[in-house]
C-alpha cells in the first residue's frame, strides 16, 4: 500500500471520501440503492465498470406526458466532454423509442448546470424556465398591515372567499385572469377552464373587491406534487397596486393559524407579477429549473 500526497486528480474522489464521513445522506442514499439494485430491475443505465461508473441515466414515462420519456443525466466530472453523454442520450432515444414515445425531457436547475453536458449538443433545447420555493409560515408575520389600510383608503376591501365558492363572479373573474397564466407544460399544468372545490383550501381563500367590483383572488390549491400551491389572480386593470400581495399575505396568515408550515410556491418564471408578489410577503424562491426537450 502506497501513501502520497493528493493530486489535483484525486479531487472529485476525495470529495467522495469526505461525503462519506462528513454528510450522513451519503450513507442512506448510497444503501438505499445498493438494497434497490440488489432486489429489483431498474431504470437506471450505467456507463463504466462495476464499482467506477462514469455516468448514470434515469427513466421515467410518467402518464400525464403520454409522448415523452423523463430522463436525468448524471455524469462523473472527470467525464463531462469525453463519448459518456452521448453514449446515454443514444441510450435514452433507444428506450423512448421501444416505449413508443417521441421525445426526451430533461429538466436541470440553473445553478447546476455548470455540472451538466452541452445539452444543445446533445440535440436538447430549452422549452421553458419555472421557479420553485415557497412561504415558511412559521415565525412568519405579515407584512402588509399597513399596505392594507392604504388600500382600503383608496376604495378596495378583502374578504374570506369560501362564502363565494359558487358566485357567478368568481368564475368570470377566474376566466377572464386564466389565460394571463403561463402554461410550461408538463411541469406546471394547465389552468382548468372552471373553479374547482376538491383541490382548493377555500377556508384559506381570500377576495379582493373594489367596491362592489371583484378584482382579485388568493387560494392554495393541491399540486401534482402534493404540496399546497399559492394560487394568484388579479384582473390586469388592478396589478401594480399591491392588491395580490395583500391577498397572498392575507392567505398566509389563514394558513398559519391552520397549523400550516408552510406553502409551497411554483410557476413560470415569465410570471413577473406573481414572482414579485411573492417575494414582496418574504417567500423564498429557488434558482429557476430549465426544461429541455429533444425528439427521438
Amino acid at each position: 500500500m502506497i501513501t502520497r500526497s493528493p493530486e489535483p486528480a484525486d479531487a472529485y474522489a476525495a470529495a467522495l471520501l469526505l461525503n462519506s464521513t462528513q454528510e450522513p445522506h451519503f450513507h442512506t442514499t448510497a444503501a438505499r440503492l445498493r438494497t434497490t439494485w440488489e432486489r429489483h430491475p431498474t431504470r437506471i443505465l450505467v456507463v463504466g465498470e462495476p464499482g467506477q461508473p462514469r455516468g448514470l441515466l434515469t427513466l421515467w414515462a410518467p402518464e400525464f406526458h403520454p409522448t415523452h420519456l423523463w430522463i436525468g443525466l448524471h455524469l462523473h466530472p472527470d467525464h463531462r466532454a469525453d463519448d459518456t453523454a452521448p453514449t446515454l442520450m443514444h441510450a435514452a432515444r433507444d428506450a423512448a423509442r421501444a416505449q413508443g414515445l417521441t421525445h426526451l425531457w430533461l429538466s436541470v436547475r440553473e445553478d447546476y448546470l455548470s455540472t451538466a453536458p452541452d445539452l444543445p449538443t446533445l440535440g436538447l433545447h430549452e422549452v421553458h424556465r419555472t421557479f420553485g420555493g415557497g412561504l415558511h409560515l412559521r415565525g412568519w408575520t405579515d407584512p402588509t398591515l399597513d399596505l392594507r389600510q392604504e388600500l382600503e383608503a383608496r376604495g378596495y376591501h378583502f374578504t374570506p372567499a369560501q362564502p363565494h365558492a359558487d358566485d357567478p363572479r368568481l368564475h368570470d373573474l377566474y376566466a377572464r385572469t386564466r389565460d394571463h397564466k403561463v402554461t410550461a407544460a408538463p411541469t406546471i399544468p394547465e389552468a382548468s377552464p372552471t373553479l374547482t372545490g376538491e383541490d382548493s383550501l377555500w377556508d384559506a381563500a381570500y377576495l379582493a373587491w373594489h367596491g362592489e367590483t371583484l378584482v382579485g383572488l388568493s387560494l392554495p390549491e393541491r399540486s401534482r406534487l402534493d404540496a399546497w400551491n399559492a394560487v394568484l389572480t388579479v384582473t390586469p386593470e388592478h396589478r401594480r397596486q399591491g392588491v395580490g400581495r395583500a391577498l397572498l399575505a392575507l392567505t398566509a396568515r389563514a394558513l398559519q393559524n391552520q397549523g400550516i408550515t408552510f406553502l409551497n410556491t411554483a410557476g413560470s418564471a415569465a410570471d413577473r407579477a406573481y414572482l414579485r408578489a411573492l417575494r414582496q410577503v418574504g417567500a423564498n424562491i429557488e434558482p429557476d429549473w430549465i426544461a429541455w426537450e429533444g425528439s427521438c
